[in-house]
């Protein structure tokens, strides 16, 4: 069955006021909590928002195919207001960059990165989206020049969640993101993760700061990650032998 989209960006929506995306999703920033009762009951609230969310799509596609586009306005508007009150179906809207610092979804957006970022297996189990987390990764990373400080604060303390974890699928995106972001709080907490002991922090910090000293570099791509990886076993290598008595 041929699913309906209504195109991105069309003014049936987008969801233009802060109060009418709290009225709908304000509740999520209980899948945060670190209360896991309080994050529980998100979860099955998140549920029941995703249950209703594909049974108005089921609505729309059974009235499209057997009355026809045009007749499909109302079970639309359903499944619309139905993907309004759910993650990550909320997030998917066309803002331009320059246009984020001043969207009512934008806490919600981080919201969402950091739901990952905190319970991965619980934002795994209830609304994964790697899609989502990449385009999201990336418009914040182009929207960062139009973002306030305290915005710009919230983005530095995800990149060094995402640091202080395995690594994961579209991680890359943190890569981008801190590039992007710069600065000297970033580069002064990366320092200090860099000199600690677990491996893996130090690693994805030095790496993060490489990228910041090398402006001229390509695009963060995993590509880039496993060279700059094999560069650092060269010079451990290379130490190594220069101490052998």
């Amino acid at each position: 069955m041929k699913v309906v989209q209504p195109a991105y960006g069309s003014d049936n929506q987008i969801m233009e006021s802060a109060a009418e995306w709290d009225r709908c999703l304000g509740w999520t920033f209980e899948l945060i909590s670190e209360d896991p009762v309080r994050r529980e009951r998100a979860r099955g609230r998140l549920r029941v928002t995703q249950e209703r969310r594909s049974e108005a799509l089921y609505a729309l596609n059974e009235v499209w195919r057997a009355e026809g586009l045009s007749a499909a306005d109302q079970a639309g508007d359903r499944y619309i207001a139905e993907r309004r009150r759910t993650l990550p179906d909320a997030l998917w809207e066309f803002i331009p960059a320059e246009s984020y610092a001043d969207w009512a979804g934008l806490k919600y957006v981080l919201l969402y990165l950091e739901w990952e970022a905190r319970y991965p297996d619980e934002w795994m189990a209830s609304a994964k989206g790697w899609g989502t987390k990449h385009g999201k990764l990336d418009d914040l990373a182009r929207a960062v020049p139009h973002l306030a400080t305290a915005v710009i604060d919230q983005l530095v303390d995800l990149i060094l969640l995402a640091v202080r974890r395995e690594h994961r699928c579209e991680d890359v995106g943190y890569a981008v993101l801190a590039r992007a972001v710069g600065g000297s709080r970033l580069r002064r907490l990366l320092l200090e993760i860099a000199d600690e002991p677990d491996e893996g922090f130090r690693l994805r910090a030095r790496y993060l700061l490489w990228l910041l000293d090398h402006p001229e570099a390509s695009k963060p791509k995993p590509s880039q990650w496993q060279a700059w990886l094999r560069s650092q076993e060269s010079e451990s290598a290379s130490e190594r032998a220069e101490n052998v008595p």
